[in-house]
């Protein structure tokens, strides 16, 4: 695992600095991993970004990091699985920022457990961070979305929803939920000018991952990577500055996976 977590990825250089200039983006679980990584990246590009999670301490050197790079930015704390604080997260970026014109649903939850071992609480704790709080975070921003005209949706999915994947049974179901929900947005709202992707990692290291593997992935998940490599947040951010720009604008309902081509081996690890 790497001691340090890159914060912008060298790849997203291939992109104009002024890309996302005008743009407004809201990144759940922005404050580590995946999340930090795509929030810093579309300031690179020009957006004002807001960061949401449950911990102002991981937030708060995003939202400067997003300062010092020249834009706008809010952090403020927000449980996904309550609805009203959902609401209220969308009024204080919309207040502060003037706008959410990109939405990155990117909070989750997860732990290893055999079905037989999963409490119902477990269940819910994993299913209402993933699900739900997809769900409840799209449909408060995309009202707003409605109203101005339209906007972008990234969800982050994970290819465990498409098949079996032992010890992720919660997180699983979740995942594929969000797929099917992404799809039906893009299907209802493109009327709107709204667009609905998902973007699926693989093994991806970062800080939640190292934690839940007891600090380093088994090398034997490498033999279903025909990459040879463990995915980096950094793998994940050029498609997302892609889908949260005008470029993707005939772009939606899509599911991209980036996982080194581990869905071609059909491994359920």
């Amino acid at each position: 695992m790497p001691e340090e977590w890159p914060e912008t990825p060298d790849s997203t250089d291939i992109f104009a600095d002024d890309l996302l200039e005008g743009e407004t983006a809201l990144v759940t679980g922005g404050g580590t991993g995946i999340g930090r990584a795509m929030a810093l990246a579309f300031a690179d590009h020009g957006a004002d970004v807001a960061v949401a999670s449950r911990d102002m301490d991981h937030l708060e050197p995003v939202a400067e990091a997003v300062e010092a790079k020249g834009q706008d930015a809010c952090a403020t704390t927000v449980d996904v699985r309550e609805k009203d604080q959902v609401d209220a997260m969308r009024d204080t970026v919309v207040e502060e920022l003037g706008d959410i014109s990109v939405l990155v649903n990117n909070a989750g939850a997860n732990f290893l457990t055999p079905l037989e071992d999963l409490s119902a609480n477990g269940w819910r704790a994993v299913v209402g961070t993933i699900l739900d709080g997809t769900a409840f975070c799209t449909m408060s921003v995309g009202e707003h979305m409605i109203d101005g005209g339209g906007g972008s949706i990234i969800s982050m999915g994970a290819t465990n929803s498409v098949h079996g994947a032992p010890f992720h049974g919660h997180s699983g179901a979740g995942k594929a939920g969000v797929h099917n929900l992404m799809q039906t947005v893009a299907s209802e709202w493109a009327t709107y000018g709204i667009r609905a992707n998902t973007i699926a990692p693989g093994v991806i290291e970062t800080e939640g991952v190292a934690e839940a593997a007891g600090g380093a992935l088994p090398e034997q998940i490498l033999e279903g990577v025909p990459a040879d490599r463990f995915g980096t947040p950094g793998d994940c951010v050029p498609l997302a500055v892609f889908l949260a720009s005008a470029a993707s604008a005939y772009v939606t309902g899509a599911y991209y996976a980036v996982d080194g081509g581990h869905l071609l081996l059909d491994s359920p690890y």
